[in-house]
């Protein structure tokens, strides 16, 4: 345990001057997701395994000067009952995601947000750190110290250390019948943390190094975000945190623009999309309707190009269709830094990597689609004026999300003005399941105000096993 006591007697600036020390990959450590302290256990196999690894955190959680005996007498298990829920809660957080190899984030400082009291976690600082420390001891868990930096904006973020579930955690879950197959059903969304709603409704970041934004926060975006949340109130949202919204932009009101939902258990980033099938509003399950190649779709317009009525826009020629997926990244790819890429980024899943070389997909996609050859023409001129030189390759994709988000708050006013809600997930919006046909009647209209011409809108039906009990 003695990590454990580092942990808890180490002075507050302790975090960020530790150097890095391990093997893991950096980018897949900065993707971490903020753990969820609001799932539990569910099932036989998922308590058989909290029960195991409860059992073996026994000789290390015990009170220093009380060694456990094993005279059948005194070996009093007082605290196992808690032990186990604790240790429950814990896993939980942890195993949903932990077949993935995710990274989870939890702050090591209690003085940090994520322990605040107005959350109303489940358990505390120390019981939760004298668990975990127990459980990378026993090599239940791999574990990456916290470790204090500044984003590009200069605001000191960190010491938020990372852990995940080891192979030796997996391989005994396995064995006890936790799958990643199974991992919806044993790990379910019981307690969503609450959400502070102090943050601001609207906010616009200046550019990177820039002293200040230069756009100042209209009042028409301050009323739709009022609008949006007394909506939020008039309905009944299960399966998720309570929605506290937060429109983003970059620079200025011509970049960006997107709505985010805070927390760490909101449904846009805390959630997998397996989890959202058990979302409910006013106890109705829910349909996500999306926007088709979305990016691409606006970028075709906005370059004078027409929607086809039918067909695949990311079905290219000399490629397979069994590369769709890594088409997609590709224009993920090529938007996120403004010029098509022939060499993939190594941020790119190596599945996606090893199936297709970038060059193959980029010399189709630019015979199919000729505005990918200068995609800075998407970008009014005037303004990507106001853009410093240094940023301009992000210009392209964040005016695209742009634009995304002025049709996507278009749609969400038509429907609020109709009675209904919908939650944003950026280029698509969830609601009610008897609500799917006008919401997609929504977009369409909105996207042909704003673009002249209508994108393509699917419906999918986020209904699947009944949630677990």
């Amino acid at each position: 345990m003695e990590r454990f006591r580092t942990i808890m007697n180490a002075p507050q600036d302790t975090f960020q001057k530790r150097p890095p020390s391990h093997h893991h990959d950096t980018e897949e450590l900065q993707e971490a997701r903020t753990l969820s302290l609001g799932r539990r256990p569910h099932g036989e196999a998922a308590e058989k395994l909290v029960a195991e690894v409860a059992d073996a955190l026994r000789p290390l959680v015990a009170r220093a000067g009380k060694p456990i005996t094993t005279a059948p007498k005194r070996d009093r298990d007082k605290g196992q009952e808690r032990r186990i829920q604790e240790t429950g809660i814990i896993l939980a957080g942890l195993m949903r995601s932990g077949f993935r190899g995710d990274w989870q984030a939890v702050h090591e400082g209690s003085a940090r947000w994520f322990w605040g009291k107005d959350r109303n976690l489940p358990i505390g600082h120390n019981a939760f750190w004298k668990k975990a420390c127990a459980m990378i001891e026993l090599g239940f868990l791999d574990y990456v110290p916290g470790k204090g930096w500044k984003n590009d904006w200069g605001d000191w973020q960190g010491e938020e250390a990372r852990i995940r579930p080891s192979a030796a955690l997996l391989q005994l879950a396995e064995s006890c019948g936790c799958t990643r197959t199974t991992a919806v059903a044993d790990w379910p969304l019981r307690h969503p943390a609450p959400v502070l709603s102090d943050c601001q409704p609207v906010s616009i970041k200046p550019f990177p190094g820039a002293a200040l934004p230069q756009d100042t926060v209209p009042q028409s975006l301050t009323d739709f975000m009022a609008r949006l949340s007394s909506a939020m109130a008039l309905h009944r949202i299960t399966g998720c945190a309570a929605p506290v919204f937060q429109m983003s932009f970059t620079g200025s009101l011509d970049f960006g623009g997107r709505i985010y939902a805070k927390g760490a258990d909101n449904y846009q980033n805390s959630l997998l999309k397996a989890d959202r099938q058990f979302i409910t509003i006013d106890d109705e399950p829910v349909a996500e309707v999306d926007i088709s190649a979305s990016f691409l779709s606006i970028a075709l317009i906005l370059s004078g190009g027409t929607m086809p009525p039918e067909g695949d826009l990311y079905d290219l020629p000399w490629v397979a269709p069994s590369h769709r997926a890594a088409v997609k990244q590709w224009f993920v790819g090529a938007f996120g830094i403004g010029k098509p890429c022939a060499r993939w980024p190594k941020s790119t899943p190596v599945d996606i990597r090893d199936s297709i070389a970038a060059s193959a997909i980029c010399k189709a996609a630019t015979r199919r689609y000729s505005f990918l050859s200068d995609l800075s023409r998407l970008v009014p001129a005037e303004t990507m004026a106001t853009v410093p030189v240094d940023y301009r390759s992000k210009a392209v994709g964040q005016f695209l999300t742009c634009v995304e988000a002025q049709i996507m708050r278009r749609a969400m006013d038509y429907i609020m003005a109709q009675g209904s809600v919908a939650l944003p997930m950026h280029d698509a919006l969830i609601v009610p399941r008897s609500w799917a046909d006008k919401t997609r009647e929504a977009i369409v209209r909105a996207s042909k105000d704003r673009l002249g011409q209508p994108l393509r809108v699917t419906i999918s039906d986020a209904s699947g096993p009944n949630p677990p009990k």
